[in-house]
């Protein structure tokens, strides 16, 4: 329209003055003449003021575009980062052998949907003791427990073959919707840690339970892992747990609240005691639970979870202890703190580093299988928690969609007062594991595995074991 103007603007005015005026006044045309030009000049002042404009618009409609350009890429940015999050979710929720997913599959019952699912698992183990192997009974015989791993400076080494289905599980679950929110149950039994059964003609294996909870909204209540321990860190190994000395480890009857990354429970209690004898005393004598809590941190590519207890280890009035001349005259309580940080990251495409380290006095039974105890007692009868520090690394790679491995090192030391406990008492603990996992299918897995570990006393005294592992499991 503006380009209109300039060209009609002086095709007008030369048909204006071209028009014949002979029967108009000289001063009349003069007059004529000065009004055109003054409207020339308007119109031209207009068109100029619509040139700015349309330069100013022009201008602000180019920013609007670098905006939009740049609003596209963060689009982009951002979608990207919910495809790789997307990724990584799915494999941190992954089916394995500690923490399976809730069953798909299932039936109505009502207005609950159960659920079943859970693994077989069948493994060879050939171990070799430097000091001698422990009985067929032992639970050391199925996975790596360090107490179990023997210390004798006069046993013989000796090499032992044992078959293993023993850590096959599985589990129920119940899901039923109450005032808007699901109510739901998970029971978890397998065959590990039972006493009652043997080798000679049936090999029967006693159920025992690992988990039995039920949570609604933000409540758990039952029994469940610990909140001190970060399950989805374990390493992906042959082995059950794995690097056992270097993980916290343990599932107990308690009440846990969830608010958002942040947990916090009440857990069942339990004090052990080492006695000057260097035995395991047992009191039962608890009266406050164990407070745990945890704090979940999401990373780009994984999580790390904080961790931190306090408990009360106590032995009552009147109770006798090995190596004390007389019983105790008073209730004796101390005090056990503890922090745990551990997490699983994501390395590359597939790969994931995993790791724990912990800290703490009279954590006890929750580091290494109840490696040692909370607590040693001095001569006067009074608790003296006992400092630990543990840890683990673990990197697992991909070498296929079929093959991986995990490649494992785990630590643990424990401050014994050695007047106080005598020098038979487990001083530290190391291990070593790399393993081969073939997949053919997500639910079917081959597995072989070399294992080392050692434990040493305070007496300076150590012992090994070499293990080779093969194992085949079918989860469902």
């Amino acid at each position: 329209m503006r380009r209109a103007t300039r060209v009609i603007l002086p095709v007008t005015l030369s048909v204006l003055l071209s028009v014949p005026l002979a029967n108009a006044e000289s001063s009349e045309v003069e007059a004529l003449r000065a009004r055109v030009n003054e409207l020339e000049a308007l119109l031209l002042n207009v068109v100029a003021r619509l040139d700015d404009d349309e330069v100013e618009l022009s201008e602000g409609q180019q920013q609007l575009v670098k905006q939009d350009e740049r609003l596209t890429l963060v689009e982009q940015e951002i979608t990207a980062a919910e495809d790789k999050w997307g990724e990584f979710d799915q494999r941190m929720h992954e089916v394995s052998r500690y923490l399976e997913e809730e069953p798909t599959l299932g039936f109505d019952i009502g207005s609950s949907r159960i659920g079943f699912g859970g693994y077989l698992k069948a493994q060879t183990l050939l171990s070799s003791y430097s000091d001698g192997a422990p009985p067929s009974s032992s639970v050391g015989r199925d996975f790596a427990i360090p107490s179990d791993i023997t210390v004798d400076p006069l046993g013989d080494s000796e090499t032992v073959l044992d078959f293993n289905p023993r850590e096959s599980r599985f589990l129920f679950t119940a899901n039923t919707p109450v005032r808007g929110h699901d109510l739901k149950a998970h029971i978890e039994l397998d065959f590990l840690v039972t006493f009652n059964d043997n080798e000679l003609v049936s090999n029967s294996f006693t159920p025992r339970m690992r988990q039995a909870f039920l949570t609604y909204r933000n409540l758990l209540a039952g029994q469940a892992w610990t909140t001190f321990q970060n399950v989805s860190a374990l390493p992906d190994t042959v082995q059950f747990i794995g690097p056992t000395e270097g993980t916290v480890f343990n599932r107990q009857p308690m009440i846990r609240y969830t608010s958002g990354p942040f947990e916090i429970a009440l857990e069942n209690p339990e004090t052990t005691i080492t006695t000057p004898t260097g035995s395991r005393l047992v009191p039962d004598d608890d009266l406050l639970p164990d407070l745990t809590a945890r704090y979940t941190y999401v990373l780009p590519t994984g999580a790390i979870k904080l961790a931190g207890i306090a408990r009360q280890l106590r032995v009552s009035e009147g109770t006798e202890i090995s190596g004390l001349d007389d019983p105790l005259a008073d209730d004796e309580t101390a005090l056990g703190i503890g922090l745990s940080l551990s997490g699983r990251l994501g390395v590359g495409d597939r790969d994931d580093f995993r790791f724990s380290a912990n800290v703490g006095e009279g954590l006890g039974r929750y580091m290494g299988v109840a490696l040692t105890n909370g607590a040693s007692i001095d001569e006067d009868g009074e608790l003296d928690p006992i400092l630990i520090y543990s840890g683990y690394v673990a990197y697992r790679h991909f070498w296929n969609d079929r093959f991986r491995s995990t490649f494992t090192a785990g630590y643990f030391r424990a401050d014994h007062p050695v007047e106080q406990t005598g020098a038979g008492v487990t001083d530290r603990v190391y291990s070593a594991s790399a393993n081969l996992l073939y997949s053919p299918s997500k639910q079917f897995t081959y597995g072989a595995e070399y294992y080392y570990g050692q434990r040493r006393l305070e007496s300076g005294d150590t012992g090994d074991l070499n293990r080779l592992l093969l194992s085949v499991k079918y989860g469902f």
